[in-house]
């Protein structure tokens, strides 16, 4: 073999080899792509299984909101660690809530349940259909009391708790909807 034959001979192993080289690297970079693409269709997907459940749970009327933080009307946000939320099934509102605030007028003078536990039928319910969520509404009474709650729920579920008494300062809560069990 002459030098020149050698010389052709490593030639063509070397672009043998970047071309080796090249194939690899596509692929790896397809192979990438590929599975970007899945975990985002993945992403999509169980994003709109979440929206479907909020909204069947909404249409159900048969939930429970699960307080995480109370945010008074004057004062800071107070995080919530007992296990406080507000409970809708079908007509009816089951409310477990602590409040903080200041009342307009002593409805019952010594008591040391919280004004936002009570039991009672729900009066006015509307929901519909917000950006990004839902917008539920109702009042009902406890006792002498008028008490309106709004509840503004995103397509992921998390929910902000708006109430307002004639006898006592306004309060918000911030939790998750969940269906009731």
């Amino acid at each position: 073999m002459n030098h020149k034959s050698i010389s052709l001979k490593i030639n063509n192993m070397k672009k043998l080899v970047i071309l080796l080289f090249l194939l690899i690297s596509v692929s790896v970079a397809q192979a990438q792509e590929a599975e970007k693409k899945g975990k985002k269709e993945l992403k999509t997907e169980k994003k709109a299984q979440q929206i479907a459940e909020i909204k069947a749970i909404v249409e159900s009327r048969n939930y429970v909101f699960d307080a995480r933080t109370a945010n008074p009307m004057s004062g800071r946000t107070i995080n919530l660690t007992t296990d406080y939320n507000l409970k809708i099934r079908n007509d009816s509102v089951y409310s477990y809530l602590p409040y903080y605030g200041v009342a307009y007028s002593a409805v019952s003078y010594g008591g040391t349940d919280s004004p936002m536990n009570f039991s009672h039928a729900v009066e006015e319910y509307s929901s519909e259909l917000a950006k990004n969520g839902y917008l539920v509404k109702f009042k009902t009474r406890n006792g002498s009391d008028v008490i309106s709650c709004t509840l503004h729920i995103s397509e992921t579920g998390s929910s902000t708790l708006s109430v307002s008494s004639m006898n006592r300062q306004a309060i918000s809560y911030f939790g998750d909807i969940r269906k009731e069990q």
